[in-house]
């Protein structure tokens, strides 16, 4: 019922309230029935435009986690491209700390890996559809509770610890970057011919070993639990709008 309906019979409980009749009785009656009317068409009126809400944020949801599992598929494509990187990082360097321990390197070895020491990888995540999700204040259309946390956590914790780790790393390695190009000697085909020699200082030494760390006990694991993560969530999200 429109707005002017319900004051049309909200005046018209008040005419007969005052109107002159002496039959209290039946005034009461016709009273209590537009008050009824009244209330009945309003207590309609809220339910058509709580669904029509309810449906709205319903199809605004399954929008949102429609794009949002496709933002999760290309992060997960460039996690496990950074974590391959971290992978074949961490052989490079447990390689050259075991040439230098054992005397032994390998010519085919150091061409193989020393390009880690020049590297970097970035996750570069989609993250436009969440942070507009965000700044809208609209989190409240996600109907699952788990399935929202598990989101915010991705985003605001897991993605954004990659980012600050990958960031790190990068940082660190430009100190090992540093220390090779200060030292480095090349031989008539461009090959490094002291790399035995850099090898051996200590410095570059403690740095490695730091590398490996860094590897073994942050960049590997949060790369793999941020893949891990987005499959979990891609789960959810098929439950959701299957």
């Amino acid at each position: 019922m429109e707005g002017n309906e319900i004051i049309k019979h909200a005046k018209k409980a008040y005419n007969i309230a005052k109107s002159p009749s002496d039959n209290l009785k039946h005034k009461a009656q016709e009273i209590v029935i537009e008050i009824l009317i009244i209330i009945i068409a309003v207590s309609i009126s809220i339910w058509l435009s709580n669904w029509s809400e309810y449906n709205h944020d319903r199809k605004e949801e399954k929008e949102f986690l429609l794009g949002f599992k496709k933002d999760l598929r290309t992060n997960i494509e460039n996690m496990s491209r950074s974590e391959q990187f971290y992978e074949f990082s961490l052989h490079g360097i447990s390689y050259f700390l075991e040439a230098e321990s054992s005397k032994v390197i390998n010519k085919d070895s150091i061409n193989k890996y020393s390009g880690i020491f020049f590297s970097s990888t970035d996750l570069d995540p989609n993250i436009g559809r969440y942070e507009g999700l965000k700044s809208s204040g609209k989190f409240k259309i996600i109907e699952n509770k788990e399935l929202l946390n598990n989101i915010i956590n991705l985003q605001e914790t897991v993605i954004q610890r990659i980012q600050y780790l990958d960031n790190h790393y990068q940082q660190h390695n430009v100190k090992l970057e540093t220390i090779i190009f200060q030292n480095i000697q090349l031989s008539k085909n461009g090959g490094i011919s002291n790399p035995d020699l850099i090898l051996k200082r200590s410095d570059f030494k403690i740095l490695l070993g730091i590398s490996k760390g860094m590897l073994v006990n942050y960049m590997n694991p949060i790369h793999k639990e941020g893949i891990d993560k987005c499959n979990e969530i891609i789960n959810q999200i098929d439950k959701e709008i299957k």
